[in-house]
């Protein structure tokens, strides 16, 4: 189990990349920005660990309507990822990613609502936005790929966004390392 400084701490670091690589490399960055939608095994990875994830969640939550069949859902989610591939090959890593920006959420939220700080707002704010852009990838995948190709038209935007992007990870780090210690 993940403290809540841990989770910010990880986002921040998450963010503080993806910025910077912007920053420095902005050619490099929109390249790999514009094949990851279609990218095939980046579809595989983040799928297999946004079903994982949920089977996961199925498993341990105490859904009674579940727990009769609660020892078939690893064959399901075993069953599930493949046909994942297969089913929806396109734009998979942006729908996998989605399910993932609609997981990681709900574990950050669990510890941040009971921190006396008001600064836990900030990353409420954030992880609520972020759960609404996953649940946006899932059910309309190709607005990722839309959204990179505005960000990535010219270089000095895609720097604009990753300055943002390193700034937002910065504070997150900030309230990582003063604030949720």
């Amino acid at each position: 189990m993940m403290t809540l400084q841990g989770w910010v701490g990880l986002l921040a670091l998450l963010a503080g990349i993806s910025g910077l690589a912007a920053i420095a490399a902005p050619a490099a960055c929109a390249r790999a920005l514009r094949a990851l939608p279609r990218n095939r095994w980046a579809g595989y990875l983040l799928s297999t660990a946004a079903l994982a994830w949920s089977g996961w969640l199925l498993y341990t939550m105490p859904l009674e309507f579940l727990m009769p069949y609660r020892r078939f859902i690893p064959w399901v989610m075993l069953a599930a990822i493949p046909f994942s591939w297969f089913a929806m090959p396109d734009l998979l890593a942006a729908r996998a990613l989605g399910g993932l920006f609609a997981l990681i959420p709900a574990p950050v939220l669990q510890l941040v609502r009971v921190h006396p700080s008001p600064w836990r707002l900030v990353v409420v704010t954030l992880l609520y936005l972020m759960a609404i852009a996953g649940m946006t990838l899932i059910m309309a995948p190709y607005l990722m790929r839309d959204g990179i190709a505005w960000m990535t038209r010219s270089g000095r935007r895609l720097r604009m966004c990753g300055a943002v992007r390193l700034l937002v990870g910065l504070l997150l780090g900030w309230l990582a390392l003063a604030v949720f210690n």
